[in-house]
């Protein structure tokens, strides 16, 4: 299956988000305490699941679109709604969840700078 899809790209973004969580989490624990930190890394990890999400859509679309433009397009709007979806679900459980609602959105924009910067040069 690694032939048939251009995997290089979200495997890069997501082992970049997963170095950046490392030390951005690693700040937060020196500068924080615990709770600010558990919702750093609930922030970060709505971040790093919506990645997830996108590589098994396009695994799944090489699998079951091929070369198909209609089933792809299908299969990227259903990615869009999925990772929307998933991301507001995880949100509204993290605001009832945690009382530092700053630093699970701090996590959440760290993991989103790293999409928008991390692969500039790649795709």
């Amino acid at each position: 299956m690694e032939r048939l899809v251009r995997a290089e790209p979200i495997n890069h973004l997501i082992k970049m988000q997963l170095v950046v969580l490392v030390i951005t989490s690693l700040i937060i624990l020196c500068i924080q305490d615990i709770s600010m930190f558990v919702a750093y890394l609930y922030g970060s990890a709505i971040g790093i699941i919506i990645s997830f999400l996108q590589r098994w859509h396009l695994f799944a679309a090489a699998k079951n679109a091929k070369a198909d433009a209609g089933k792809n397009l299908g299969r990227a709007y259903r990615c869009i709604v999925e990772r929307w979806f998933v991301t507001i679900i995880m949100f509204a459980i993290g605001f009832l969840i945690f009382l530092s609602d700053e630093m699970m959105l701090a996590g959440f924009i760290a993991m989103q700078g790293v999409v928008l910067f991390g692969n500039y040069k790649r795709a």
